[in-house]
């Protein structure tokens, strides 16, 4: 009994019943655990954040449940193997610098996915199952993450659409909207070839189409409130999807050819129509820098050796220019950074996100030049998208986006997963 166990665990396809229970366990608590988090930055009036934060204790219950009969120290990669241990005993150094631990810093050290401990261990999601029936839960994952975003569109449609251009709330609810529960599905969308249906336009199939719709939602409110790192980040989605495409479909000539009648449809339009009033904030904003400053502060308040370690979980510098909701005295002092890079330098040092880039580079060349399906280019690109997103994004944050880029990262590093062939990977992932 206990052979059969380990041979369905070490199967690339299957999981036994006892096993998908805990995967289910695992991504449902993941998903309840990040809903309630947005619904308690959202300060929805029906729900108070103290109930929110008890769903999420909750969700983090479950996902506890689920993984701690799932996860195996198992690496199909030496390399891997040293590099996870070492990223993983120095978060422990980063967590510990700095870090208190009254009920406030507590409630904030679990249930915070920006400012808690989550992100810096979220790597352990590489010691679940390597298994395709394991990706399979996450892709319904990511649909139900994405049904909660349309939902949220139409409870907050009023504040999304506000036509005050400096209203911060409505722009946070579409930041937090976007980032935490849509743009989860542009992974979805890279994996597309395993949920086409040919009797759907262009063969894309309904649940291709409705992660399309999604993302397509995202920037629509992304062009609303002038986000232009979030345009940046569908846009790049979008076009990682298309280069996926035209890959894989056989009628590429026809797709090139209305990709063309759209780009010229599109130029002209913009060039000899009077801008729609929706663009009119965006293109105000233009070039506009706003992240100079803040980085300069942030420069001249670091000493070489906070460059090197990062000061530690708490990490903060002097800003005075602009306010900060955690610096309760007033002093002038930030504790995030809105350049993903250097908020992971700011807490971890240069360290810290080498040994990030350390582990992701090699599992982006893996996954391009040394595979033989989708799968594993699409977590490649996954990853790569991630590694330029540390510029107009925040960086470590215990989101969907964040724990699929290390779900990425055990595709690409498994020899076995990326010699999986896609009509292989198809048929366990419809059955």
């Amino acid at each position: 009994m206990i052979r059969k166990n380990k041979l369905s665990v070490d199967n690339l396809l299957t999981l036994t019943k006892q096993h998908e229970t805990s995967i289910g366990f695992f991504w449902y608590g993941f998903a309840i655990y990040i809903l309630f988090f947005f619904l308690a930055s959202a300060e929805t009036p029906f729900l108070s954040p103290a109930s929110c934060q008890g769903f999420q204790i909750i969700g983090f219950g479950l996902m506890g449940l689920g993984g701690v009969g799932l996860m195996k120290f198992k690496f199909d990669n030496g390399y891997l193997k040293t590099l996870f241990i070492i990223n993983l005993l120095y978060a422990f150094t980063i967590v510990l610098r700095g870090s208190e631990y009254d009920k406030d810093a507590l409630k904030q050290m679990f249930l915070d996915i920006t400012f808690g401990i989550l992100p810096y261990f979220a790597s352990v999601v590489m010691l679940l199952p390597r298994n395709i029936a394991h990706y399979k839960k996450i892709f319904f994952v990511l649909l139900v993450l994405s049904f909660f975003f349309l939902v949220g569109v139409v409870m907050f449609f009023d504040i999304l659409r506000d036509y005050d251009r400096l209203n911060l709330i409505s722009q946070g609810l579409v930041e937090n909207l976007s980032t935490l529960l849509s743009l989860p599905i542009g992974f979805y969308l890279l994996n597309y070839v395993y949920h086409t249906d040919k009797k759907a336009l262009l063969g894309l199939g309904i649940k291709n189409l409705f992660a399309l719709f999604i993302i397509l939602v995202t920037i629509y409110f992304a062009i609303f409130r002038a986000r232009r790192g979030l345009i940046f980040m569908c846009g790049s989605t979008l076009a990682c999807f298309a280069m996926i495409y035209i890959i894989s479909t056989k009628r590429t000539m026809l797709i090139i050819g209305m990709a063309v009648i759209f780009i010229a449809g599109g130029s002209y339009y913009l060039t000899n129509v009077k801008t729609p009033a929706m663009l009119n904030y965006l293109i105000d904003r233009g070039d506009a820098d706003t992240r100079t400053g803040v980085e300069v502060y942030m420069y001249e308040d670091m000493s070489p050796v906070d460059w090197v370690i990062g000061k530690g979980i708490k990490g903060s510098y002097y800003c005075p220019v602009v306010d900060n909701v955690n610096d309760a005295e007033g002093l002038g002092y930030r504790d995030n950074i809105e350049t993903g890079y250097l908020q992971i330098i700011l807490k971890g040092g240069i360290i810290s996100l080498a040994l990030l880039l350390l582990i992701f580079i090699p599992a982006v060349y893996k996954g391009f030049f040394k595979s033989r399906n989708i799968l594993s280019k699409a977590a490649a690109m996954w990853i790569f998208l991630w590694i330029i997103y540390l510029y107009p994004s925040g960086g470590m944050v215990f989101n969907m986006n964040y724990v699929l880029v290390w779900i990425s990262t055990g595709i690409c590093y498994s020899d076995k997963i990326r010699d999986l062939d896609d009509e292989t990977i198809k048929t366990h992932l419809q059955a």
